[in-house]
């Protein structure tokens, strides 16, 4: 059993403390939601935990021979010019070597080597499945990538698809122990689903590092938050987390005021009897209770704010000045760049945008969602058609990349002036600021010294001072952590002008839209509904999909036997079959015939695996009825343990052959069905 045990551990950065005195221990089937606002700490505690970083600290122990999977290589030159699905299977053991080395045994009659050999061939097989590269294949599925992507090499992939390649590769190496940094980072809603799933079924032991607050939510059986004065622990969900929360923070506000009233009398008798010969002492002692009381006070109201899981942004948009009733007008709008002149990312697209409309638009990444809103703000000139604003529509448009707008050598409040509306007061930006988390201590730094996420609320601030009536966000919530998140969306909620949006943010897109728009090979559907409404029908729609192609898949697929008006064979009507058709039957036979092929290859292996196991499983059936396991307690547990993962393995084994046994049953009944 993999576990992971953290001990007193404390880190600081610059003379800053991240966190201290953190414990706690990560058992497999446990997964650690780790949350806190940016620069809590929260990615350096991953580097911690993978060994890539130090704690100042404490220690951290891992059971031996724990496999740890982290996503945080760079990509050598090397690694660009492999094709992904080699890249992503070379994190497998190489089975050329394996088998060289088996061969060699054989010839040299190496009956010791072969047994060894042999074990290793059971752990391997347990650790990385039967079939890595279907196992690697369906992964690279499930995170969006297409067949004719699988050669492609790693230099041809964006940034955000190197990302997805890299969180394949750890997810096939099969680690005990997963440590994911914002693994829904550049995936579409479908992968982040599939990504969900996968994370469910995973029988080791997760932490991760995530803004999702829904992801946050499915996956997580415990909550881990940083950021405040200390770090607090929790098992549930992160609901439920957050209603214990809730709930402690109204104790501690009771027991706060109850003893602010208690000190309030105390001083009035104070006041009262300080000075008078008869009360003095007794007025003298009430003082010393009074400053404690004060004390416990301090400390309570710092235990409501350690029990925090960070700062809130809060803030309203101003109300934005009456704009056209159609503030985005499209007829007829195509656009193909200049380097593929003809090859258009989507069909003629007409549409119109109505005032006070909140819009979410889905479709998957690359689907040119990002570039439709680049078209619809000018920035990119279309190739047909066009898009127009209205003549009283002011816009505001965050993207993935408008952190770019800013100087890196501007100081951010220079920033926030040169941005901002001019008639904005020094007050105004100032308080602006503040509300968007970038306090008095941030107005004289350069912007190349903030993160990803201040840079992003630095961009969001200078929006809100805009009085847009149309705002067009681009993943507006990238690089925001969970408390900034959660109070933009409040914003949006409350804006009374137009927003259209990309979001791969279920929250956002549950909290804010009113309807939802999809983009695909037929254009722009508009979908008049919320986002719970329209996800639920679209789960729906795929469940469907694959009971439908489940049953196409037991349909025969063959041409005739016999063409139209030829003969058929002799038990049928006693007609002979034309040479033709016996050569198309023979055809039919090899095509089903290699079909078979490797299903009975696989059956064989597996046969061949349950017998070495079911022999294994006697032999330590034999142990555990051995009383002389139990003169050790920590043998009998190993046996025990191992005892259960043969027994899994034995029925994994037999449940794949039973997978095997239908298929190959239906492949004959398809070719049986074909002859006829």
């Amino acid at each position: 059993m993999s576990k992971i045990t953290v001990q007193n551990i404390e880190k600081s950065y610059g003379g800053e403390e991240l966190f201290s005195a953190l414990s706690f221990e990560a058992l497999p089937g446990m997964r650690l939601a780790v949350a806190g606002p940016n620069g809590s700490g929260k990615s350096t505690l991953l580097k911690i935990l993978a060994g890539r970083a130090e704690p100042d600290k404490g220690s951290v122990v891992l059971t031996k021979a724990a496999r740890i999977g982290y996503v945080a290589q760079e990509l050598s030159g090397a690694d660009l010019v492999e094709p992904l699905l080699g890249w992503v299977l070379a994190a497998l053991p190489n089975w050329g070597d394996f088998w060289r080395e088996w061969e060699h045994a054989v010839a040299a009659k190496d009956e010791v080597k072969l047994r060894r050999l042999s074990e290793r061939q059971a752990r391997l097989e347990s650790q990385f499945g039967y079939h890595p590269e279907h196992k690697a294949r369906a992964i690279l599925s499930g995170l969006g990538f297409s067949d004719d992507d699988l050669s492609r090499k790693l230099e041809w992939l964006s940034g955000g698809w190197r990302e997805r390649a890299k969180l394949a590769r750890v997810l096939l190496q099969g680690a005990d122990i997963l440590l994911l940094d914002e693994p829904t980072n550049h995936l579409d809603l479908e992968a982040v689903e599939w990504l969900e799933d996968y994370l469910l079924n995973f029988k080791g032991t997760l932490i991760y590092v995530a803004h999702d607050r829904i992801f946050l939510e499915r996956v997580g059986t415990h909550v881990l938050v940083l950021g405040s004065s200390k770090p607090v622990l929790r098992a549930g969900s992160f609901s439920e987390f957050l209603a214990w929360l809730a709930e402690n923070a109204e104790q501690r506000q009771r027991e706060a005021a109850n003893l602010s009233t208690r000190i309030e009398h105390e001083q009035e008798f104070i006041r009262r009897f300080r000075v008078k010969a008869r009360k003095a002492a007794q007025a003298q002692s009430k003082i010393k209770r009074v400053e404690k009381m004060q004390d416990e006070l301090s400390r309570l109201k710092g235990d409501q704010l350690a029990a925090r899981p960070g700062r809130r942004l809060a803030f309203r948009l101003p109300e934005p000045l009456r704009g056209d009733k159609v503030p985005v007008n499209v007829v007829d709008l195509e656009f193909a760049y200049a380097e593929r002149p003809g090859k258009r990312i989507w069909p003629r697209l007409s549409f119109q945008v109505f005032r006070g409309r909140k819009i979410a638009l889905v479709a998957p990444n690359g689907a040119g969602k990002s570039t439709l809103l680049k078209v619809l703000t000018g920035e990119l000139a279309p190739s047909h058609g066009y898009a127009k604003l209205g003549n009283s529509t002011q816009l505001g448009y965050f993207s993935q990349h408008q952190t770019e707008i800013l100087r890196p050598t501007g100081t951010v409040i220079a920033e926030m002036r040169r941005l901002s509306d001019p008639k904005c007061t020094e007050e105004q930006l100032m308080g602006v600021l503040g509300l968007f988390l970038l306090g008095e201590g941030y107005f004289e730094r350069p912007v190349a010294a903030l993160s990803g996420g201040e840079k992003s609320r630095l961009v969001l601030a200078s929006l809100f001072l805009g009085r847009a009536n149309l705002l067009i966000l681009d993943e507006p919530t990238n690089h925001l952590d969970l408390e900034s998140r959660e109070g933009l969306v409040a914003a949006l909620k409350d804006f009374e002008g137009t927003i259209l949006m990309v979001a791969h943010d279920r929250y956002l897109m549950g909290e804010v839209a009113e309807e939802i728009w999809t983009l695909g090979p037929d254009g722009i559907t508009q979908h008049h509904e919320s986002f719970e409404e329209y996800d639920a029908k679209r789960r729906a729609a795929l469940v469907e999909a694959r009971q439908e192609s489940r049953r196409d898949a037991r349909k025969p697929d063959c041409a005739p036997a016999v063409a139209a008006g030829g003969e058929s064979e002799d038990g049928q009507g006693g007609k002979r079959l034309s040479k033709e058709d016996k050569r198309r039957q023979a055809e039919l036979r090899n095509a089903f015939s290699r079909k078979l092929k490797p299903l009975r290859e696989e059956y064989a292996k597996c046969e061949h695996d349950l017998t070495r196991v079911l022999l294994e499983q006697g032999e330590l059936e034999a142990k555990m009825n051995d009383p002389a396991t139990y003169g050790s307690g920590g043998e009998a547990i190993a046996v025990n343990n191992q005892y259960r993962e043969v027994s899994d393995w034995a029925e994994t084994l037999m449940e794949r052959m039973g997978v095997l046994e239908a298929a190959m049953a239906a492949l004959q009944a398809e070719m049986e069905a074909c002859l006829e």
